[in-house]
């Protein structure tokens, strides 16, 4: 590891009675060109936003924050999972320099927290950091001349350093805890992920922590960057601390880097201080609570394109910003205008603004393509979104593509579902990731209708659900158990997309404006704070009237497969009797499911306008319908099941065909259901003939199922799955029983 920098040597040889008298470190504001070391941080007031205490709690020792009453609603009794939950981070000032030659950097930092019963050490997540030897402190807030000293011990297995004393336990109360290391920046080594690394884990990537990226203009001159990739545990390379989702802190972030580099980080930008050496010194302000995964920096000799949003909720303006390699801030002309956009459809659907001073996105050009297992295409740390800009930037005259059109609002999506309200543990990140999803395609086919339609999203329903029938195929809520770690959702289909059709099932059911008002409930209630899925349809249930959410989206979620409606239709007189019946359609599933909690909605009546919606929990059920009529089950075409019929039941469907010549999305639906029942033989080839030339599917529409088939088989033969991260773990991930949450 290399020695500390120059500007910390010369604080070391600094008295111990000076060090009492310094203030916190992280660097920010004092304007000099190295922050002071061990310092108390009397002056850090702090939130308090999840998982510590009581809230209604007096604390045991120092003044209270400031803000901790405003936060007083959060809710905080999700607990860790790995780390113990004893010791609580409130604040985290941090300081970071990576040397001239981006391969290594030095760091330090100041966390605020609470003890909150004694213990034998505090234990924080590291990897790859070494800790400065007689650097690692601890000073009680009501004691600050005090110096405790600690030594960091590695533990056996996993990712966690003990800090103990030399002596004796650390009692219960709030401290500052002040700790200095040095680490790797990445991609610095070609070898990081060598070939035999890659025989082992082909998730191995380098793209995490502090990593180094270049920046190329049109002529392809490059210059070198940095930036920071938390996601899943990876800001553990970056700075030590409490990386689980269960924890929630605010971080103030400084750092020195070359005088000529644009930075950026997830608050807004405080100061930036010329150093004699030719660095600057930059601070940026408080972030709100968020987890440590979500924290961020970039610097380099970026180009910006700035802008402004207005809020729809309150006219007030946040300026925009997108950082671009040099020469290429033009090319992001269409991901800004598609940002204010998207940001005005999320203010409006979630009634909640942003809490942040300034909205950034960060796009770095050459390492998704040019390095090899990125693993992701973008992440959306709060506030500051990274993508790769090889395929999120449009060159002037040219069309976006599809990719660019979807990433830019899956990650302002994840802003709210993800960042605002965060999942509770990894085998719940189906609650950042298919939000994200099913937002990203809403608003795709809202404004941008010529790149993604409903019938795409039909489309992309079956793909899923040849997924899902596999023996490959895993439930959206994973039961994450020790093997996990490296690409512990992959394949990422389930996790992402039949997620978002769960969610658009559910829709379907308690309908649009409960949707909307059901989800800002879940956002308000555990806004700062964590979300599980019972948490989740809690909330829908409150919007719904108290329909049965939970027993529908647990049903999806929890289990592989899919459902196989089975509906015979019979008239008597002015009655239709309906019996429908479910079972798992077949499968390669190695734990398939047999029984589900449908919301079936049934269209019929002389122009099949009519509905009829119930939801089916059993193996069979019977109802009757007004009329002598023909029956559809599932008529917006979205709902996560595949419809068959009895003969009859098809002759009459299809007699009514003309009813939905407009209805695309759902003809083509029809068409892909008949197409999965011929495949396992519960259609004749007749039949299917018969049912696609009824419907008389468009060409444009034939030519995209053809297109969907070849992509399937495309992955069938190891073809990459396209999603904007692929989510990896460092480490083992501890096993959960698969309980109801």
């Amino acid at each position: 590891m290399k020695k500390l920098n120059t500007p910390v040597v010369h604080h070391l040889a600094l008295s111990a009675v000076m060090l009492a008298a310094l203030t916190a470190c992280g660097g920010g504001g004092d304007g000099g060109g190295g922050a002071s070391l061990g310092g108390a941080g009397l002056g850090a007031s702090s939130t308090l936003a999840s998982g510590a205490q009581d809230s209604s709690k007096a604390p045991e020792d120092g003044a209270p924050s400031s803000q901790e009453s405003a936060v007083a609603a959060v809710d905080r009794s999700v607990k860790p999972m790995e780390l113990p939950d004893t010791v609580w981070p409130i604040n985290y000032k941090l300081w970071f320099r990576p040397d001239a030659a981006l391969k290594t950097f030095v760091g330090r930092g100041d966390v605020e927290i609470e003890v909150l019963k004694p213990v034998d050490a505090i234990v924080v997540a590291a990897h790859n950091l070494k800790f400065a030897n007689g650097r690692t402190t601890l000073r009680k807030l009501s004691n600050p001349s005090e110096v405790i000293a600690l030594v960091p011990t590695p533990q056996t297995l996993g990712d966690f350093v003990q800090l103990r004393r030399n002596d004796g336990q650390i009692a219960k109360g709030k401290y500052l805890l002040h700790m200095e290391w040095d680490g790797k920046i990445q991609f610095s080594d070609a070898e990081y992920c060598p070939p035999e690394e890659m025989a082992r884990n082909p998730f191995c990537s380098a793209a995490t922590g502090v990593f180094k990226v270049g920046l190329s203009t049109p002529e392809g001159v490059s210059s070198d960057a940095i930036v920071t990739q938390g996601e899943t545990n990876y800001a553990r390379q970056w700075f030590p601390g409490w990386d689980e989702p269960a924890f929630r802190h605010s971080f103030e972030i400084s750092a020195e880097v070359p005088g000529d580099w644009q930075t950026v980080s997830n608050a807004a930008q405080k100061s930036a201080v010329k150093l004699p050496d030719g660095y600057q010194q930059v601070s940026f302000e408080k972030t709100p609570s968020m987890p440590m995964y979500l924290a961020f920096f970039g610097g380099g000799k970026f180009d910006v394109l700035s802008d402004t949003f207005k809020s729809p909720l309150d006219g007030s303006e946040m300026p925009l910003r997108w950082f671009t390699p040099p020469g290429r801030s033009t090319w992001a002309n269409f991901a800004m205008e598609w940002t204010k956009v998207a940001m005005d459809y999320y203010y409006n659907y979630t009634g909640i603004p942003l809490p942040f001073k300034k909205f950034d996105t960060v796009a770095a050009n050459d390492s998704y393509d040019n390095k090899p297992n990125t693993g992701f295409g973008g992440m959306e740390n709060w506030g500051s979104i990274f993508e790769f800009a090889d395929r999120v930037l449009t060159k002037p005259g040219e069309t976006p593509t599809l990719y660019s059109v979807t990433v830019v609002t899956h990650e302002i999506a994840h802003q709210w579902f993800g960042d605002l309200v965060t999942l509770d543990w990894w085998d719940n990140v189906w609650l950042n990731e298919s939000f994200a999803r099913w937002f990203d395609r809403r608003t795709t086919i809202k404004f941008h209708p010529d790149y993604y339609s409903f019938s795409d999203y039909v489309l992309d329903k079956h793909t899923v659900i040849v997924a899902d029938l596999k023996d490959t195929a895993v439930p959206v809520q994973r039961n994450l158990n020790d093997a996990g770690s490296f690409g512990f959702i992959s394949p990422s289909i389930f996790v992402y997309n039949k997620g978002s059709h769960v969610l658009e099932t559910v829709q379907n059911y308690i309908g649009e404006e409960a949707m909307q008002k059901g989800l800002q409930i879940y956002l308000k209630d555990y806004a700062f704070g964590n979300a599980t899925p019972s948490r989740l349809w809690t909330s829908l249930e409150k919007a719904s009237g108290g329909k049965k959410v939970a027993d529908i989206g647990d049903s999806f979620i929890r289990q592989t497969g899919v459902p196989l409606l089975t509906v015979d239709a019979q008239c008597a007189g002015d009655r239709t009797f309906v019996s429908i019946s479910q079972e798992s359609f077949p499968n390669q599933n190695a734990y398939p499911a047999s029984t589900w909690t449908i919301p079936v909605t049934l269209a019929y009546g002389d122009a099949m306008e009519q509905r009829k919606t119930f939801v089916m929990a059993t193996s069979t059920t019977q109802l009757e319908l007004p009329g002598c009529t023909a029956v559809l089950a599932g008529p917006t075409g979205q709902d996560y099941y595949v419809s068959n019929y009895s003969t009859q039941s098809w002759s009459d469907l299809l007699a009514k065909a003309q009813n939905f010549a407009d209805n695309k999305p759902l003809l083509l639906n029809i068409e892909r259901d008949a197409f999965r029942l011929l495949s396992v033989g519960r259609i004749t080839q007749g039949q299917y003939d018969q049912i696609k030339g009824v419907l008389n599917l468009p060409t444009t529409l034939l030519a995209k199922t053809e297109a969907s088939q070849q992509k399937m088989m495309a992955q069938d033969a190891g073809g990459k799955e396209d999603y904007p991260h692929a989510l990896r773990y460092q480490g083992n991930l501890k096993l959960r029983e698969n309980q109801k949450r």
